[in-house]
């Protein structure tokens, strides 16, 4: 059996038991989606190419619209992406972040059985309490907007644009702070190359009025 006849089967195995969850998937990006009113869940398998067959990586991603619409209208992705852009997104093995690998090495037939019992054991022990936790404002703002210290979720947009977009949506009293944080880390980034598209972003959140609640 090929390598890729192997990696469909794989995905085939996992569709019913993530459907039954609310996720469906999409063969061609091996991700299943879970959509709800103002945004998505996604569970994600990465495949890497080895010599001997797949490394899997497990990925978890979650969109709020309210959020990815404020960015896009400063934003420099190209406008046919501004519906796929997750607001959050980490890999179980960097959320977990204990030493262990938590990859699956699918490399035969042989092997399917096993690692589609793995897959699905963490989809349930990590991804879906990843997605009823951070599946809110609240949790997201305190999770990237971090005074002192580093956010487990990094990256060029979580050092900045969404962090300042949380801060202004649930009236973050250190807003000012994070707005000058930010700030410093775009001018010095890549020769400020993105400084613009966060600065328009803070004209765009000036004219942001709403504050939502501890239940979003």
């Amino acid at each position: 059996m090929s390598k890729e006849a192997i990696k469909k089967n794989l995905l085939e195995l996992l569709k019913g038991n993530l459907k039954s969850h609310g996720f469906v998937l999409n063969k061609e990006l091996a991700e299943f989606t879970k959509r709800k009113k103002g945004g998505w869940h996604k569970f994600h398998l990465i495949f890497l190419n080895r010599t001997a067959g797949w490394e899997i990586n497990l990925g978890m991603l979650i969109r709020l619209d309210i959020v990815e619409n404020i960015y896009h209208q400063a934003s420099y992705f190209d406008a046919k992406y501004h519906k796929t852009t997750p607001t959050l997104g980490i890999t179980i093995k960097k959320f977990i972040n204990d030493g262990n690998d938590y990859s699956c090495y699918l490399n035969t037939e042989s092997d399917l059985e096993k690692c589609a019992g793995y897959v699905e054991n963490l989809f349930r022990i990590v991804a879906i309490p990843f997605f009823q936790e951070y599946d809110n404002l609240r949790k997201m703002d305190e999770a990237i907007n971090i005074k002192n210290g580093t956010s487990i979720f990094s990256g060029l947009k979580y050092e900045g644009c969404l962090g300042i977009i949380l801060a202004k949506l649930v009236g973050n009293p250190e807003y000012d702070f994070f707005l000058e944080k930010y700030f410093n880390y775009y001018k010095s980034f890549s020769d400020g190359f993105y400084l613009p598209e966060y600065e328009k972003l803070i004209k765009v959140l000036d004219a942001v009025t709403l504050s939502i609640g501890s239940d979003r």
